[in-house]
């Protein structure tokens, strides 16, 4: 089977026509997308000019009280292109339960277990976002998944080569975020851009971008992680187009076989 895989942050106040615009020309066949800073009304407008098979919500399971602001009504939510999601939910202990989503997906005969999330951000939320990632880390150390997908704000310094990733100091010495995405991290999954370039040979090739800080600092913030199951045959970072698309983040596009 062949699957394509779409992680991005669309940013909350953009042009949901525009959005949609480019993941229905990025959609392939078989396809799970996933995207965070989704707003209710962006997953609504989304899901009717898309018309996936299936789709759910985060903030289906934990809506924003009445007294807490726009900052609780950012949500992640997953779209399905030939497929069924069968089971879906949050994660509560999570310091922001819906900037997660987990789904259990019916793709054909091949089921597909995966986690969207969006991280804090150091900035603004200090040694919360080291909290919010070792909720996670406990999550996919304590489940069997295929993949996860985030916009992970992080690491401080990126690299081919993963010793050579440094992650920000949210008040942990950048620990908690090493869980997730370090040399040592506590699950079996793998940043699909970096197998896929090493298994081209380039081991000397630079991370791409997705994100750019006050238009100078150029980061890679997005990514699509995997088991060894699915071998990845193209991963894209489309920061261009995600920025004409009216996103501050790129869509990145993964393609895999399953073994």
């Amino acid at each position: 089977m062949k699957l394509r895989f779409l992680q991005w942050n669309i940013r909350y106040n953009s042009d949901f026509l525009k959005i949609a615009e480019l993941i229905k020309v990025s959609i392939d066949g078989i396809a799970l997308v996933q995207l965070q800073e989704v707003t209710r009304s962006h997953f609504e407008n989304l899901k009717k000019c898309l018309s996936p098979s299936d789709s759910a919500f985060s903030l289906d399971f934990r809506a924003p009280g009445y007294h807490e602001g726009k900052n609780r009504a950012l949500g992640v939510a997953t779209f399905l292109f030939d497929g069924k999601i069968e089971k879906s939910r949050i994660l509560e202990r999570s310091l922001f339960p819906e900037r997660t989503l987990f789904v259990e997906a019916q793709f054909s005969d091949v089921r597909i277990r995966s986690l969207n999330f969006h991280s804090l951000t150091g900035v603004g939320y200090k040694h919360g976002k080291a909290s919010n990632f070792a909720s996670i880390a406990d999550f996919l150390a304590e489940n069997k998944l295929d993949f996860f997908s985030c916009d992970a704000n992080e690491p401080m310094v990126d690299s081919i080569e993963i010793g050579d990733v440094k992650f920000f100091d949210n008040g942990d010495n950048g620990k908690c975020a090493a869980l997730l995405f370090g040399s040592d991290r506590i699950h079996v999954l793998d940043d699909v851009w970096r197998r896929f370039a090493l298994s081209q040979g380039n081991h000397f090739e630079t991370p791409p971008i997705s994100y750019v800080i006050n238009e100078k600092v150029k980061k890679r913030y997005d990514f699509i992680y995997s088991t060894s199951q699915y071998s990845p045959i193209g991963v894209q970072y489309l920061l261009e187009d995600s920025l004409l698309a009216t996103s501050d983040h790129a869509l990145v596009i993964a393609d895999f076989e399953f073994n």
